[in-house]
């Protein structure tokens, strides 16, 4: 699992350096996830090493939560002005964000059946 988090660490830190060197406005841990997932793709599926390190950091991801919650509580101030355009931006893209999950599992459900029939 050391070995699996040293990647994992590694590919943050990669995409941190893609995200200085393109100046794009991504988070790099985001760009680490898109090429861990590439990597994922490329070998046909996750290894035994990534799905131990995600079974023993899978508790602990509400932990993940609490700068986003103290970010909003130091943020009361600006949120008690603009909270009418942060409560429609919320509900429009958690209906968008449903929709949209929605529609590409009914698709490759869709897929997936074909592909068994065929």
């Amino acid at each position: 699992m050391i070995k699996t988090v040293v990647i994992a660490v590694a590919l943050a830190i990669l995409g941190d350096a893609i995200v200085e060197m393109l100046d794009i406005p991504v988070p790099g841990a985001a760009i680490g996830m898109m090429l861990l997932a590439t990597i994922f793709a490329a070998r046909g599926g996750v290894d035994a090493g990534a799905a131990s390190l995600f079974d023993a950091a899978a508790p602990h991801f509400p932990l993940f939560f609490i700068p986003a919650a103290v970010g909003v509580v130091a943020s009361a101030e600006l949120l008690s002005h603009a909270w009418l355009y942060v409560a429609v931006a919320i509900v429009a893209s958690t209906a968008a964000t449903i929709a949209i999950t929605g529609m590409l599992a009914q698709r490759l459900l869709n897929l997936l059946a074909k592909a068994k029939t065929a």
